[in-house]
């Protein structure tokens, strides 16, 4: 396993706990999507999993070894993080901030050189974001600046990656791009992947497990077949739904219909 949590808990001081007894894993080249309302904690749970904020109690495990016992440089040269799209304070062009995910790589005064500009360029080439390069961060679209924090996440050569919400805010096309790009890094070249997801049906296109939260306190973990049917998301979501399924060029593709709050 790269990345296994075992009774994982977490709260702010003085505050209720959020996340209690959560034990999941995840395999090499798998995609694990983590799902939930809004304000359940699915950020805070990446955060948790991956050392951003400490567990109250519990523990990560990387590739079979405590975080809390690895050099900060160990977990970010194997972990790669991409938050929600959002503006920068400073003014990067695509190709200096597909050049920062190097960062874990040089020495504490170390700056990038040909080298980083010339594997951040080869990143861009591979994404199809070439065009990107010279255009300020601050001025790409949502779609455009979330394959950028791909491609920098990707230069770390990482063996896993978090992304949170990756698809929230783009429009149909760049979803189904973005999602694209994450199904063919897991499945074809072994990079696991963990992503927060609003979106049920896109977690049933690509994700091989799933984990999900309500506000009753349940939890669901699983095979992503397993867990989200029709109960589930209902339960979870708030919404009566319908999983239909429909045959298209010898795939079978599962969507979720809503029917009706509860």
């Amino acid at each position: 396993m790269i990345l296994e949590v075992e009774n994982g808990c977490f709260g702010y001081p003085k505050q209720k706990e959020i996340l209690k007894n959560i034990n999941l894993h995840l395999e090499k080249g798998h995609i694990l999507s983590v799902l939930g309302p809004n304000g359940i904690g699915k950020t805070t749970l990446l955060k948790c999993m991956i050392g951003l904020l400490p567990w109250t109690s519990g523990r990560s495990l990387l590739n079979g070894t405590d975080l809390r016992e690895m050099k900060s440089k160990d977990i970010w040269n194997t972990i790669s993080y991409i938050p929600q799209a959002h503006s920068f304070s400073f003014s990067y062009t695509g190709l200096e901030m597909v050049m920062l995910g190097r960062s874990s790589h040089l020495g504490l005064f170390e700056q990038p050189g040909a080298r980083e500009i010339e594997m951040a360029e080869a990143m861009m080439e591979k994404v199809g974001i070439t065009r990107l390069a010279g255009k300020d961060c601050n001025r790409m679209s949502g779609g455009e600046l979330q394959m950028v924090l791909i491609a920098r996440a990707l230069i770390n050569e990482p063996e896993l990656i978090i992304l949170d919400e990756p698809e929230t805010g783009l429009d149909f096309h760049n979803q189904i791009l973005v999602l694209n790009m994450i199904e063919r890094l897991a499945h074809e070249e072994g990079i696991s992947a963990i992503m927060n997801t609003h979106y049920p049906t896109n977690a049933m296109s690509i994700a091989d497990e799933a984990f999900m939260m309500n506000r009753k306190g349940d939890r669901f973990y699983g095979t992503t077949d397993s867990i989200l049917n029709e109960h589930n998301i209902s339960r979870s979501f708030d919404v009566n739904v319908i999983v239909d399924e429909v045959s298209y060029k010898d795939r079978l593709i599962r969507n979720i219909i809503p029917v009706s709050l509860t």
